[in-house]
């Protein structure tokens, strides 16, 4: 889903952030980005946090580069020496973070050059960001059209997403959103954990989607299994449901939170297994 720069269709540049660590950036990151390209999208995912480098093993893509992020940047190669094909799956794209990094006085130019050259061939750029305001950060944020702000379904990781927005709004990014991973239903109806009211008043973002706890999930990414990896089942997991749901919106359409995510079906091989439903109801 492209958008109009300068009278040329580009990718949009989707920046999914979180000040606290461990809330699912990556985990989010790797499935909206896999959902997306189910819908038939052209996506390229990289992995902004650098000296970390996880999205590698989410992917299934570890040992499987040989140049990353910061060579693009530092101009030891041309971005497209650094994109991978994600598993041999067309259009569906990755860029490593580097393994260590102790910075290398990249000018936020080289960003902003990075990102320009790699928009027209994609319609979504997904940016999995580090847990904290490094310059790489900074730089990337810079390049976003939007923000996703990821938090788990605790009241100290609502208030990191609270102070996550402020900080994104202060740099000029307008559109944010945010996703609640991992809620517990149960819990929250018995006063336990905050309820999804709750949150979203207290962070002051739309929401664009919440991901169901689920031990599955937790296993699938350490088999790097994403969400509708071509692994056929009569039904949709929960927390694909939430996924799906999520590209949707992401996609423009207005479709409430969790409506047929329970009910999803699951066809054919990877890439085109869900279209996209022409719900027109409003949103949560």
């Amino acid at each position: 889903m492209q958008e109009k720069y300068g009278g040329k269709k580009v990718g949009r540049v989707v920046f999914v952030s979180g000040f606290k660590g461990g809330v699912g950036k990556t985990t989010v990151s790797a499935n909206l980005a896999a959902t997306l390209h189910a819908l038939g999208n052209r996506v390229l995912v990289i992995d902004g946090d650098f000296g970390m480098r996880c999205m590698d093993m989410v992917l299934g893509m570890e040992n499987e580069t040989l140049f990353d992020c910061s060579d693009i940047l530092a101009g030891r190669c041309a971005p497209t020496a650094a994109v991978t094909e994600v598993r041999d799956m067309t259009d569906f794209s990755f860029i490593p973070a580097p393994m260590n990094y102790s910075g290398e006085n990249i000018p936020a130019s080289a960003y902003a050059r990075l990102i320009s050259e790699l928009r027209p061939d994609y319609d979504f750029i997904i940016i999995d960001s580090c847990a904290e305001m490094t310059e790489y950060y900074l730089a990337f944020a810079a390049q976003a059209d939007e923000a996703v702000i990821v938090t788990l379904h605790q009241s100290t990781s609502v208030r990191a997403a609270e102070k996550t927005a402020a900080r994104l709004s202060a740099m000029g990014i307008k559109k944010l959103s945010l996703v609640v991973n991992g809620y517990r239903e149960s819990f929250a109806e018995k006063g336990r954990l905050p309820s999804i009211a709750d949150i979203i008043n207290r962070s002051s973002v739309r929401l664009l989607g919440v991901v169901p706890y689920s031990e599955k999930l937790q296993a699938s990414q350490e088999a790097a299994e994403l969400a509708f990896s071509g692994n056929l089942r009569k039904k949709a997991t929960a927390p694909e449901g939430a996924f799906y749901n999520m590209a949707l919106r992401l996609c423009g359409q207005r479709i409430r939170l969790f409506d047929g995510a329970d009910q999803l079906k699951r066809r054919g091989s990877y890439k085109g297994i869900v279209k996209p439903q022409r719900i027109k109801r409003e949103e949560l």
